[in-house]
């Protein structure tokens, strides 16, 4: 005589399936880890542009990197006929020892080619604002050859003020 048996109610199990422990360790990790990335990108999206001396749109380009000696995060986007880049980065090797986590802030305005409305490329950094709250700008070459000169030692204050101005505090609270 043969006995058939549909269901594994025979063999000790309900036919329901059943994980095992790694499965489930497994299971919370990725749970862990999906949680962790959320957070980060909520961080990444929401609480750190809040630190920018510009407002950040919420559709700029976020691109995360660890650089040499420090990190950094930059926002892209586009408005009107300029680039900007609010780029965070924590302090940077040979910065000052005061140097704290920081912004700096450029914009670019692409040159044109010939004819009438020829002009050449523009690429600034945003050094203050106004009494008005207008900000203040200066050219990107000016701000590389201050950089030169805190790299050898030889700024002179009004590159060193530059400088320190164009290098955003992070006072998020």
């Amino acid at each position: 005589m043969m006995h058939s048996s549909n269901s594994g109610l025979a063999h000790g199990t309900s036919g329901s399936p059943q994980i095992t422990s790694e499965q489930f360790e497994y299971s919370q990790k990725v749970e862990e880890n999906e949680s962790k990335l959320r957070e980060h990108h909520e961080y990444l999206t929401k609480k750190l542009p809040q630190g920018s001396p510009i407002k950040i749109p919420s559709n700029a380009n976020i691109n995360e990197q660890e650089k040499q000696g420090y990190k950094q995060v930059k926002y892209t986007w586009e408005r009107g006929e300029y680039k900007y880049v609010s780029r965070w980065h924590t302090r940077t090797p040979g910065a000052p020892p005061d140097q704290t986590n920081n912004w700096v802030v450029e914009r670019i305005r692409p040159g044109t080619g010939n004819g009438p409305n020829a002009r050449p490329r523009k690429h600034s950094i945003l050094i203050g604002k106004t009494s008005s709250g207008r900000n203040v700008w200066v050219d990107k070459s000016e701000w590389d050859a201050a950089i030169r000169a805190r790299k050898n030692g030889d700024e002179s204050q009004k590159q060193k003020e530059m400088l320190d101005n164009g290098h955003w505090k992070d006072d998020r609270k």
